[in-house]
């Protein structure tokens, strides 16, 4: 099944949504490193990406911000 929506989460409020860029693509980062985004076009991916590298990162809006915890895919905790 697709993956709908990453979110981050906090006291049950929805504070930021993973989002694309101008060029339709979502933005990610390995933990420790901001000069060296992963270029993901689509949400699936973006999840797979988060599973497989513990502490990494994905731009969120509002204000396009790195969020790396309270992570929720498709309302399931991811850490």
């Amino acid at each position: 099944m697709p993956v709908a929506r990453i979110e981050r989460i906090l006291s049950g409020s929805v504070l930021a949504a993973a989002a694309k860029r101008a060029d339709g693509r979502y933005t990610c980062h390995r933990f420790g490193s901001n000069i060296d985004p992963v270029r993901l076009s689509s949400l699936d991916e973006v999840a797979d990406f988060l599973r497989a590298n513990p502490k990494s990162s994905v731009r969120m809006n509002p204000s396009w911000t790195r969020i790396s915890r309270n992570l929720y895919i498709d309302g399931v905790l991811l850490r």
